[in-house]
């Protein structure tokens, strides 16, 4: 399918700044779409799905207090939440700085007086996925662009692939004491000092984990009447998904019981008795990913930390996965939303397409992990180029074993490590419970899959044939190549190997009935006998003479 251009919204009131962004957007093969009011802005994200959003916070250069940017930020959070942002300016003053570290932490920011195509170039690729290993050169993040103006900076404080953490913690010791942990750990971190602030800052960004301390107020009240502890309460009553650390230094035994055991909170840290590492641990746990078994040898199934995944809501969240894993079985990475639409919907159109996508989306990733918010996702992810399925370390499929076990399988058998490789082989051959994805018998986006790992699986009971032949092993052997043939009838190469088996084996006759079987199969499918090296092996082994019994192919 033919790869789609990223679309671009690009803010800009001035059509000379208009003119130089929407050029080199072009000039990189994407669609621009030019908006130069915030009412524009918001028709276009209305109207289309954007992968990078290019925003001028003032869009009214002969008015200084304009700030309708700042709004097309703002709905963009509303209506494309997780849409990348670059900002574009002339200048940064500090209301808009701090503006931007409300509305979009760690947006990178770009001076017009320092404009360098190249340098956006290279931006457009990182915030889009296309260039994840560079640095970003020439922008700035928010919060320190207005103190020093333009020049290099550290990459932006992006959340995304990032474990997300906010510290609900009023002292200023303990934020910056807990806050060096979490940047040890390389997370995405948010303070917020009161109850309100908490709710603000969930209501702007999704958190792995929220560290909260139950006091938050310099008062006499008991722990349980003070803010922390009702902001406790609040959350476990309506976000009881939300994975919660609880840290006091003014909690009593009898506090910390009812804590560990009436709320859901992953644990507790007492201040008088810090260490790191327990803050350390209770992240990793907050983030990890649950373990995931994906078969698709025979009938498609998976297991979510060893439970079976037997129920979808939706059965097109299911194709979805499917249309994914396929994509990554090819070695490829991402599958276009255009590709999953025309998949799932050949008659809609693009618009229609999208708003049905990612409601399905979202589903397929609550199937799969149902105790998350879905944009928090370890597995189906988003990149600029599409959607795609990440196989990280908690992540086994049988597909993959099975190609590994016949990998090692045929590096051994070079080596001449014939029990070795035969152990491998053996185990890709058990993986093979049935052909690819069996229910998809007829499905026109598995059947060419589906040829290649059966040839595959061939291959490997080829091989396993010549490696038990290598030992002298020829029965099993010839079950090897029997099961093969079961498979494809048509390879004229097994029939060989099986008459030479079965000669070696002292069973003539079975070795010339083995070539009749061959000559009656060819005769009727082509009309034509076998190759002249399958006529001279029938002939050597009906003159009693000398045959080898292993030869390669």
């Amino acid at each position: 399918m033919t790869t789609h251009p990223s679309h671009i919204l690009v803010v800009e009131d001035r059509a000379d700044w208009q003119d130089i962004i929407c050029r080199a957007i072009v000039e990189k093969g994407h669609v621009a779409h030019p908006a130069t009011s915030y009412q524009e802005a918001v028709t276009g994200l209305t109207a289309h799905k954007f992968d990078l959003a290019v925003v001028d916070p003032v869009l009214d250069a002969g008015n200084r207090f304009n700030r309708d940017g700042l709004s097309v930020i703002q709905k963009i959070g509303e209506l494309q939440p997780g849409l990348p942002i670059m900002v574009i300016t002339g200048s940064l003053t500090h209301d808009l700085k701090a503006s931007l570290q409300h509305l979009y932490p760690g947006a990178p920011v770009l001076f017009k007086e320092s404009w360098n195509a190249g340098e956006f170039s290279h931006l457009v690729d990182q915030l889009m996925g296309l260039n994840e290993t560079a640095e970003v050169v020439g922008a700035e993040p928010a919060e320190t662009a207005a103190e020093s103006g333009s020049g290099l900076s550290p990459q932006p404080n992006w959340s995304v692939g990032r474990p997300r953490v906010l510290l609900v913690e009023n002292r200023e010791d303990w934020q910056q004491i807990v806050t060096a942990v979490l940047d040890e750990a390389g997370c995405f971190w948010r303070v917020a000092r009161n109850a309100q602030e908490a709710l603000r800052e969930m209501e702007q960004e999704s958190f792995h984990l929220i560290i909260l301390d139950l006091k938050l107020q310099q008062n006499v009240l008991p722990l349980r009447s003070t803010e922390g502890w009702l902001l406790l309460d609040h959350l476990v009553e309506t976000q009881p998904k939300t994975k919660i650390v609880v840290i006091s230094g003014k909690a009593s035994p009898g506090d910390v019981a009812d804590l560990l055991t009436h709320y859901p909170i992953i644990t507790f840290i007492e201040k008088q008795s810090f260490n790191p590492a327990v803050l350390q641990e209770a992240l990793a746990q907050a983030v990890q990913a649950p373990g995931l078994r994906i078969e698709t040898f025979g009938q498609f199934r998976l297991w979510r930390d060893g439970q079976v995944i037997d129920v979808w809501e939706r059965p097109q969240a299911e194709t979805v996965l499917k249309l994914l894993l396929i994509r990554r079985a090819r070695g490829g990475r991402a599958v276009a939303a255009d590709e999953l639409i025309t998949r799932l919907w050949p008659d809609s159109d693009e618009e229609s397409g999208r708003k049905k996508l990612l409601p399905l989306i979202s589903n397929a990733r609550r199937t799969l992990e149902p105790d998350i918010e879905p944009r928090d996702s370890h597995f189906i992810l988003r990149s600029s180029n599409g959607y795609f399925f990440d196989l990280g370390e908690g992540v086994t499929w049988d597909l993959l074993s099975f190609r590994e076990h016949l990998r090692q399988g045929r590096r051994l058998a070079r080596e001449e490590r014939w029990a070795e490789a035969a152990a491998e082989l053996e185990k890709g051959r058990a993986l093979y419970r049935g052909d690819f994805l069996a229910e998809d018998r007829y499905t026109d986006w598995v059947i060419d899959m589906r040829r290649e790992i059966s040839t595959d699986f061939c291959d490997l009971l080829t091989l396993l044939a010549d490696v038990y032949a290598a030992q002298g092993r020829y029965a099993q052997a010839i079950d090897a190549g029997e099961t093969a043939l079961r498979k494809d009838p048509l390879l004229e190469s097994v029939y060989r190997r099986l008459m030479r088996f079965h000669y070696c084996r002292g069973e003539k006759g079975q070795a010339l009935r083995v070539y009749r079987d061959c000559l009656k199969l060819f005769e009727e499918l082509f009309g034509e006998s076998p190759t002249l090296a399958t006529r001279e092996l029938y002939q050597a082994i009906a003159g009693d003479q000398p045959v080898e019994c292993l030869q390669k192919e």
